[in-house]
This record gives C-alpha cells, sequence and structure tokens, in this order.
C-alpha cells in the first residue's frame, strides 16, 4: 500500500540537512549540538507519553487562562 501524500526521503532529509548546515553556520557547532540533543530529548518524551497515553490536561488548566 503506497500513500500518494507522503514525503519523499531525499526531499525531507535536504530540507534537513539545509537547516543544520544553516545552523551550523550561524551559530556555531556547539550551539547546534544543544539544540539538536533537546529536541531528540523532547521527541522522545513525547513518544514515550503518546505511547503510554499519558495525559495532560490537568496541567495544562493550570497554566490555562481564565
Amino acid at each position: 500500500m503506497q500513500l500518494k501524500n507522503k514525503i519523499p526521503n531525499s526531499w525531507l532529509l535536504g530540507v534537513l540537512g539545509f537547516i543544520l548546515a544553516t545552523l551550523l553556520m550561524t551559530i556555531g557547532f556547539t550551539n547546534t549540538f544543544c539544540i539538536v540533543v533537546i529536541t531528540m530529548l523532547a521527541s522522545a518524551i513525547g513518544y514515550g507519553l503518546d505511547k503510554y497515553n499519558f495525559d495532560l490536561t490537568p496541567l495544562v488548566q493550570i497554566f490555562k487562562r481564565k
């Protein structure tokens, strides 16, 4: 089964490479590395929350404006 709206990997990785190269040239290796690590940690936490059906509604209600 093929998906008609699937983005080809070459485009996806090309855009990712462009963003990474831009970050490396503008803010340097160390800052770029920190951004990548924090993004990967946030993605892993989000994946874990989705996997175990963790409900964040009570936390959102604390910060919601009244």
